[in-house]
C-alpha cells in the first residue's frame, strides 16, 4: 500500500511539473508573439492575445485597449523594425493566473532612426477557455 501511495505521489508531481513547464513555455511564447504585433501593427492579433479587461501601465499612464488601439492605428503608417530581447527573472503560475517579471531591451528602427529602449516589466496572465491571455502589462522605462 505504501508503494502505491509513493507511486501515486510521484506520478502526480510529474504531471503537475510537466503542465507547469508547458504553461511557462506557452506564457513566454504568448508574450513574445504579442510584442511582435508592434512590428507589423497587427492590432487584431494583439487584441486576441489579451483579456477583455486588459490594461497597460506605460511609464505611469494607464491605457485600456481603446487607447492602445489608437496608438496602433497612429503608428500603422510608420515603417518599424523591432528586435526584442527578453530576460525573464521570474514566472509564477497559480492555477489559471500567472505573472512574469522580466527585463525587455528593444532595438527599434523607425523612419530610419535607430534607438534602443530598456524596460523592467511585469505581466499578469489569465487562462481563458484553456488559453493563456495577457490581462495586464506594467512597464517601467529604465533611464540610461
Amino acid at each position: 500500500m505504501r508503494y502505491l501511495i509513493y507511486t501515486f505521489c510521484l506520478s502526480f508531481s510529474s504531471i503537475v511539473y510537466g503542465q507547469q513547464k508547458n504553461d511557462t513555455t506557452a506564457i513566454i511564447q504568448l508574450l513574445k508573439n504579442d510584442y511582435s504585433t508592434m512590428t507589423n501593427m497587427d492590432l487584431k492579433s494583439h487584441m486576441n492575445n489579451c483579456t477583455d479587461d486588459y490594461l497597460l501601465i506605460e511609464a505611469g499612464d494607464i491605457w485600456d485597449m481603446e487607447k492602445e488601439s489608437k496608438w496602433y492605428k497612429n503608428a500603422a503608417n510608420k515603417v518599424t523594425e523591432r528586435k526584442d530581447h527578453f530576460d525573464f527573472k521570474y514566472i509564477r503560475i497559480d492555477g489559471n493566473v500567472a505573472y512574469a517579471v522580466y527585463n525587455l531591451k528593444s532595438d527599434i528602427v523607425q523612419e530610419g532612426k535607430s534607438t534602443q529602449k530598456n524596460w523592467n516589466e511585469s505581466t499578469i496572465f489569465r487562462k481563458v477557455n484553456g488559453e493563456w491571455k495577457i490581462a495586464l502589462i506594467h512597464s517601467t522605462p529604465i533611464k540610461e
